[in-house]
């Protein structure tokens, strides 16, 4: 955790479940701060979308209903004709759910084992073998989806399925790379990195300094160069090699299931773009053309880094130095790791600004592990959470309490290191992580039998992992018959 100022604290509370009010209040103030400061920003980029001569947004169309919760873009259902041919191709498994269209099908998740019911997901190498197997579509797909949302004005929906697309190409390599660092594969690794740095800068490009007013702090684009350089990037004649040599790794019965991982929390684009806005601004101000180590955690955000950096104010890129961490306590404590191989080694950090992005934080010991991986001396150490998690501390006090403090001490404490960078809070809550939903009945009351496909649906449905429940919701059919 970054070094903490005095700051009073709420009234100790007994260890025990349940929220005094102070502790309450706290929380609640910091959900209504999150949900104040995304409506800035949706008024802010509306305002900015439809001032752009860049993109055509269709009249009375709310730009902001077009992000799908938890990550990806969506349409109306009644608009999917204007989807461009190659994009309704491409994105051939796409779901519709009440009355949207969304531009991810279960094949963007199917390679995570908890996107399956118990005991139903495949092993790793065939859920890799799928990545291997759906390469090849982003070469022969990336000019046809570029070229309509290069143009000026390019229509709102082409612009939506080339951000997509990009989306998903970002989302295999992170795939790969999960899987080259549990099997320690370095120079399998560093072919991944630099495709999914040139990714990342691509799609930064579109979806953000595109549109952005003169002026405002946001790198530079070349739309011409977007379907050369996509082309390029799927068509590098390393990654087919790459992809075989991990997925004959990954093989055998004696392989973790989470050797291969896909759901990654902080694939949330509008929330990276949310730091560019509003952190790094901050960030430069106090640190003015110091080199900076931004470093993306592996487990929930492992293309921020790329991303952000590609969304940075001209000429800044170049002081800023890509890395990865992998030391999410909370997978650790989920049994969800195995082994040692995925744990972060050493970072050198002597005399640059690290800026550890997180897709969220609850009891920052994440954070804490990052920061002894650290060698030198750096000039400050910051945590930059893409969202704040205000649900565990009401499901599950007890992981606070069992560190030796109350909520109150570590709520204020931690409150401290989010706001280190530009005094503000994250835009949004942890969706992994919020309330609870009721839990259907189980057994004889009426509810499904235990040991059912239905009683395990609805255990997910009902947990605080609001991210698995609401991907469980909206691809039920696939969840099910998988």
């Amino acid at each position: 955790m970054t070094a903490r100022a005095a700051v009073p604290t709420a009234p100790a509370e007994p260890r025990r479940a349940g929220l005094v009010l102070p502790v309450r209040r706290r929380l609640f103030g910091w959900s209504r701060e999150m949900a104040g400061q995304r409506r800035e920003l949706e008024r802010c980029w509306t305002a900015a979308l439809r001032a752009d001569v860049a993109i055509s947004l269709p009249p009375g169309v709310a730009a902001a209903q077009h992000l799908a919760d938890g990550g990806g873009f969506r349409l109306p259902a009644a608009r999917e004709d204007q989807l461009p041919a190659a994009a309704r191709v491409f994105f051939d498994d796409r779901v519709v759910r009440g009355g949207w269209v969304y531009l991810r099908g279960f094949g963007y998740y199917a390679a995570d084992a908890q996107m399956y019911l118990p005991g139903r997901a495949p092993a790793p190498g065939p859920r890799f073998a799928a990545v291997q197997q759906r390469w090849p579509r982003y070469a022969e797909f990336a000019r046809p989806l570029a070229e309509p949302a290069a143009r000026e004005p390019a229509g709102w929906y082409a612009w939506l399925a080339w951000l997509a697309f990009l989306e998903s190409a970002v989302q295999d390599v992170c795939t790969a790379r999960w899987s080259a660092a549990v099997l320690a594969d370095g120079g399998a690794a560093g072919v991944l990195d630099e495709v999914l740095e040139g990714l990342g800068a691509l799609l930064a490009e579109a979806a953000w300094n595109r549109w952005q007013p003169d002026g405002c702090q946001a790198g530079p684009y070349d739309r011409a160069t977007w379907a050369e350089r996509a082309a390029a990037l799927s068509s590098d004649a390393r990654i087919p090699e790459v992809l075989r040599k991990l997925g004959r790794a990954l093989q055998g019965p004696e392989v973790a299931a989470d050797a291969v991982r896909a759901v990654r929390e902080g694939d949330v684009l509008w929330q990276i773009a949310a730091v560019a806005h509003t952190r790094w601004p901050a960030l430069d101000a106090a640190h003015p053309g110091a080199p900076v180590l931004l470093v993306s955690e592996a487990f929930g955000a492992m293309a921020a880094g790329p991303v952000l950096a590609g969304m940075l104010p001209a000429g800044q890129r170049g002081r800023v130095r890509l890395a990865l961490a992998r030391g999410s306590v909370h997978e650790e404590e989920m049994a969800r790791v195995s082994g040692t191989a995925w744990r972060t080694g050493r970072l050198e950090a002597g005399g640059q600004v690290v800026v550890h992005l997180d897709d969220s934080v609850f009891t920052g010991r994440t954070h804490a592990g990052l920061r002894r991986a650290l060698t030198g001396v750096p000039a400050a150490v910051y945590l930059v959470p893409l969202t704040l998690d205000v649900g565990t501390p009401f499901n599950h006090p007890e992981e606070i309490t069992a560190l030796g403090r109350g909520v109150g001490e570590h709520l204020a404490g931690l409150e401290t290191a989010v706001r280190a960078v530009g005094g503000a809070l994250p835009p949004a809550p942890s969706l992994w992580a919020r309330r609870k939903a009721p839990t259907p009945p189980v057994g004889a009351d009426g509810g499904p039998e235990e040991g059912s496909w239905e009683e395990a649906f609805a255990r997910v449905a009902g947990g605080s992992d609001r991210l698995l429940a609401l991907l469980w919701g909206r691809y039920a059919p696939e969840v099910r018959d998988a």
